[in-house]
């Protein structure tokens, strides 16, 4: 191989390794990070106490989803494994689809009050509600995006959280801090998917990741070849 062609390899593979570098710099700081924080950090779940119930319920106090049925015929179309129990504010509720019914009278219950989504994320958070909205439709890249709607979105000051509160059941669907916020950036910059930041299965990525092996051949080819002339100078001057 002569001077030119390893010139030529030296100037690709310079330019292909300050093309890729960037991507890999990338990956590597992302994947450093998701190594860092723990996973339950990302999710919130540290800011989370489990629900206390003011009075224990007893059975005796709680109708059965058959009784329910007969209370409500609407429902008597549906499986009874689409029957949720659980708890609203101390109050226990059957969910079924996005309804909701008191589990003691039978009697449907309205969704959820600003006030009332407040006051589960202080039971759940221990946390002071800033603002409390109600999300009927997000954008594309919104940190709640793929969940179901309307929600209400509860802001605190801590860890600048906010709590998306099921508007029926009065579940929280998700919580989100900046430790999230970096996490759902970072993810971004690692898949290279701007937008919805779930498909990394597209050309950009894939492209990135053969340039990487395009620099790292060109690398083994130039250490190759400067070897190569090395040792033709030693055996022209030996």
């Amino acid at each position: 191989m002569n001077a030119a062609t390893q010139r030529l390899l030296r100037e690709s593979h310079r330019w292909l390794g300050l093309i890729a570098g960037i991507q890999l710099l990338l990956w590597t700081i992302s994947g450093l990070y998701f190594t860092l924080i723990p996973i339950e950090t990302i999710r919130g779940n540290h800011l989370l106490v489990e629900p206390t119930q003011s009075s224990p319920v007893t059975a005796h106090e709680i109708i059965s989803p058959n009784t329910l049925v007969k209370l409500q015929p609407a429902l008597s179309k549906l499986s009874l494994q689409e029957f949720a129990f659980s708890y609203r504010l101390g109050q226990p509720i059957y969910v079924i689809e996005d309804r909701v019914f008191d589990a003691a009278s039978g009697e449907a219950l309205p969704a959820l009050t600003a006030d009332e989504a407040s006051q589960i994320v202080i039971q759940r958070a221990g946390l002071q509600p800033q603002a409390t909205v109600l999300l009927t439709e997000v954008e594309s890249d919104h940190e709640f995006r793929g969940g179901s709607l309307p929600v209400w979105q509860v802001q605190t000051e801590t860890e600048n959280a906010r709590f998306y509160v099921e508007i029926h059941s009065g579940r929280i669907r998700a919580v989100r801090t900046d430790a999230w916020r970096w996490f759902d950036f970072l993810w971004a910059l690692h898949i290279m998917d701007y937008e919805s930041r779930d498909n990394f299965n597209h050309l950009l990525v894939q492209f990135l990741s053969i340039l990487g092996l395009l620099t790292v051949f060109s690398g083994l080819a130039l250490f190759v070849t400067t070897e190569m002339l090395r040792r033709e100078r030693r055996s022209k001057t030996g």
